[in-house]
């Protein structure tokens, strides 16, 4: 029940969970610092950041697209589905095209979009954030962006946007506070682009630092194992009960026990 265990519940590796789990050992004071001081923040923070860096592998934007998923995702950028054709598999080029001339980025022709791509386990992007992160952090950033996609700063970096970052009023931590996954992944993504995984990852991690799982995580175990707790809401109606009473009888034994049973059933 402790952060290395939450890392590494959620870690697409061993290897990348060894380098993640000593980056924030080595600066868990300063993320102490900035607000990562419970154990709802640090389930929030891990779970998201394992969600947007692909388990802690990624560590910078891959912008490799083909030219038909630069139409479905980039279409904006493009006059037509065959101008895409010059850009396809040119992630330089893909870069400076959709990221020039915003986000404090020049235009296209001066490169900033491929330099401040997106880097870090929440994936930091444009020159303004790297000016706003590194000063907050006392590191040059626009003058080495690639500092970045260092874990122990892209840790740091990603604290300090969910401490400051707000949705309807609250910061992304005070979100955390009250588990609704729902508003910091709003607050991260701008919608809810792979919701489920991120309430997923964020309850893995969470049941690492305290040996408790959600009920929606309960749900996602039982209907996976066979059992049929109805709608996967996180509320705990009826339904869920008798799946749940269901396991017990099958498996001889109740929770905390029941879900590494239920985990292990394939």
């Amino acid at each position: 029940m402790t952060v290395e265990a939450a890392i590494r519940a959620v870690a697409g590796s061993q290897a990348v969970a060894d380098v993640a789990v000593a980056a924030w050992m080595a600066d868990e004071a300063k993320l102490t610092t900035i607000g990562i001081n419970n154990n709802e923040r640090r389930a929030m923070l891990i779970g998201q950041c394992a969600h947007e860096s692909a388990k802690f592998i990624a560590k910078q934007e891959n912008l490799n697209y083909s030219a038909d998923a630069l139409w479905r995702v980039f279409r904006r950028y493009f006059a037509n589905r065959a101008a895409c054709d010059a850009y396809a598999r040119q992630p330089e080029k893909i870069a400076n095209l959709v990221y020039g001339g915003r986000m404090g980025n020049g235009p296209e022709a001066s490169g900033d979009g491929y330099r401040y791509r997106g880097r870090g386990y929440l994936q930091l992007t444009g020159k303004d954030n790297y000016r706003i992160y590194g000063q907050a952090l006392g590191l040059d950033l626009v003058g080495n962006p690639d500092q970045a996609s260092d874990p122990s700063v892209a840790w740091q970096i990603a604290a300090r946007y969910c401490a400051t970052r707000k949705r309807s009023g609250k910061t992304l931590l005070q979100w955390a506070d009250e588990h609704d996954t729902l508003m910091v992944t709003k607050g991260i993504n701008g919608g809810t682009n792979g919701l489920q995984d991120r309430i997923h990852l964020t309850d893995r991690a969470f049941a690492a630092l305290t040996g408790e799982i959600s009920v929606m995580e309960q749900q996602r175990l039982l209907a996976l194992a066979g059992f049929d707790p109805g709608v996967i809401d996180g509320l705990m109606g009826k339904n869920t009960q008798g799946a749940i009473d269901a396991a017990k009888a099958r498996f001889g034994v109740g929770p905390p026990d029941l879900w590494d049973k239920l985990r292990a059933v394939k």
